[in-house]
């Protein structure tokens, strides 16, 4: 397996995803049916067309720019060429880490920082159309500003995101200890055989393994399917043994215990709404 940058901020939350491409990739298990996700695509394509109207801009200027092809088999080759030329800004550099990692950065902009290069060196910059930059994208950022300073001699200072209302610096330092224990744990859930469970996390929105999961979740009854039931409630229930939507709906009213965690009436109201499902 050689996982992207993209991978981490999903694989970090769920070991059970991490598993699931494994297998798939020993053929132990068959692709998952991929279903049409017209509103991610619709994301895409704009996130797309941003990438796009800042790489024109860059253009509009007199820096000389490269742009690496994703049908280029030398792509990394060229990469490193590129960097070693001086080039002011490389698009869609092609970087690679010890066989293991591998990714395209969205943009690499030359800075005025001495390394082995010359007097210069890169940093890495990311379009994203969200102005909230979530944890995925230092994660990723991150991971090719290490791959970045394999290349220079030098980690970059700063690593930044392009989004729609201005750019972002973010210091590299302040990031790369966890960047490096989320990367250890996603090798270590490859490495090794977990006994995982497909428990909701954000990112099953957008994962080809979503009806995989699901179908597991809804044959076991889980909690989930409470409406208006959280995460925190379902660690709460799962204490005093109830797991499943049958329980919870069989369960005493008012509750027979008292939360760690949240007001008792919350927990009356949850066995409600399973009672009218169930």
């Amino acid at each position: 397996l050689i996982y992207s940058p993209s991978d981490l901020s999903s694989h970090s939350s769920c070991k059970h995803l991490t598993q699931l491409n494994k297998k798939l990739a020993n053929g132990e298990i068959e692709k998952p049916e991929v279903f049409d996700n017209k509103v991610l695509k619709t994301l895409q394509e704009r996130g797309l067309e941003f990438e796009a109207k800042h790489l024109q801009e860059l253009k509009d200027t007199d820096k000389s720019i490269v742009e690496i092809s994703n049908e280029d088999p030398n792509a990394e080759k060229h990469t490193a060429g590129a960097m070693k030329a001086g080039t002011d800004v490389i698009f869609q550099a092609r970087l690679k880490e010890d066989g293991k990692w591998s990714g395209w950065a969205d943009f690499l902009k030359k800075v005025d920082t001495p390394s082995e290069l010359g007097d210069w060196s890169y940093e890495v910059w990311d379009t994203k159309l969200t102005n909230d930059t979530k944890a995925g994208t230092i994660l990723q950022i991150g991971l090719y500003s290490e791959q970045v300073a394999r290349l220079q001699g030098l980690n970059p200072e700063y690593m930044g995101v392009i989004k729609p209302e201005g750019e972002e610096k973010y210091r590299c330092d302040e990031y790369s200890a966890y960047i490096r224990l989320v990367k250890r744990n996603i090798e270590d859930a490859i490495a090794n055989e977990y006994d995982t469970y497909p428990e909701p996390v954000a990112h099953c929105d957008i994962c080809k393994w979503w009806k995989t999961c699901n179908s597991i979740r809804r044959n076991d009854d889980h909690l989930t399917y409470v409406a208006g039931m959280g995460t925190a409630q379902i660690k709460e229930l799962k204490i005093h043994d109830v797991d499943t939507l049958e329980k919870l709906a069989n369960t005493a009213l008012p509750v027979p215990f008292n939360p760690e965690k949240g007001v008792k009436e919350t927990f009356n109201k949850l066995r409600e709404q399973a009672r009218v499902q169930y």
